[in-house]
């Protein structure tokens, strides 16, 4: 059963309805732009349409998920967080920080065609369909790009990087580094000294030499840091006791929130914003969370996180 045939079942439509929908899924998409943080520019957003979106997260079930990740990538896995990204680091002496530029839109149609060869037996003519369905077509660029807005874009990112996560594993698995990524951001630690500088030459290296996906790293993100200086990764601190921690700046600013709120004195747009910082805090530090709901006492906490 080829892909169209696949869609005709699974969603009761006409062979008709079916061509019609991944033949044109690739234009269908409303696009937007938001403001980059500190003023870096702007990014643009490209939400596929609720039916297209629908097909996207049916791809991901039937084949996308169907394809490898690398143990090295942390971020749009089940059973893994943010937190465990960073610990894999918090105990090292050393840390090299890393960012891709552009990373989504960069990550094209074709490089999925190349992955999808080496790592699935598929049909040339289904490959092409289900890279249709998955990425947006760039009027700009006359190509196919993954979209900062589809659901299925983190799935694919994260299968397409595998190579790309292994080679890396592999070299720092020879040099006492530990390698890991989360969506953009890449981690490399360890606590031999002066290993980075020749880790950090490697990944540029590294990422002329992929056929997939081509990908620059964005040097004004690139940090070389130590237990000497306060470290930060995907927003947490690493605490010099080996542990993530929220940081005492994130922690200040949820109790003072948290205070106000309990004198009703909190915007209701704050409100909401100290909600997500609190089950961020419970996933990170559950006792730091604890300490808010006897800080506030049950009443107040229990209306701040239920609403």
């Amino acid at each position: 059963m080829n892909i169209i045939e696949r869609i005709q079942s699974d969603f009761s439509l006409s062979l008709h309805d079916a061509r019609v929908l991944i033949f044109t899924a690739a234009y269908r998409y409303k696009l937007h732009y938001i403001e980059k943080r500190h003023g870096r520019g702007k990014r643009l957003i490209a939400q596929p349409t609720a039916e297209i979106k629908l097909l996207q997260r049916w791809a991901v079930e039937k084949y996308v998920g169907q394809l490898p990740i690398h143990k090295a990538a942390t971020a749009y896995r089940s059973g893994t967080s943010i937190k465990d990204h960073a610990a894999l680091h918090a105990e090292n002496c050393y840390l090299l920080k890393l960012d891709f530029q552009d990373f989504f839109p960069s990550i094209l149609g074709r490089h999925f065609l190349m992955h999808l060869k080496s790592y699935m037996k598929i049909s040339d003519d289904d490959a092409n369909l289900l890279m249709r369905l998955l990425f947006r077509f760039d009027r700009e660029s006359q190509d196919y790009v993954l979209s900062i807005g589809a659901p299925s874009s983190p799935a694919v990112s994260n299968t397409v990087m595998y190579d790309f996560d292994n080679k890396l594993t592999n070299y720092c698995r020879t040099h006492d580094i530990v390698y890991s990524r989360y969506a953009d951001d890449l981690a490399l630690s360890t606590s031999k000294p002066k290993v980075l500088n020749n880790a950090f030459d490697f990944v540029k290296k590294l990422c002329g030499d992929m056929p997939y996906p081509r990908l620059q790293l964005n040097d004004a993100k690139t940090v070389f840091t130590s237990k000497k200086h306060r470290r930060q990764l995907t927003g947490l601190v690493l605490a010099n006791d080996g542990k993530p921690s929220l940081g005492r700046e994130k922690k200040r600013l949820i109790r003072s929130m948290a205070h106000h709120f309990s004198l009703g004195e909190l915007p209701q747009d704050q409100v909401l914003h100290l909600r997500g910082l609190l089950a961020f805090s419970f996933s990170i530090e559950p006792l730091f969370f604890s300490s808010i709901n006897r800080m506030i006492g049950e009443e107040a906490f229990q209306r701040l996180i239920k609403g």
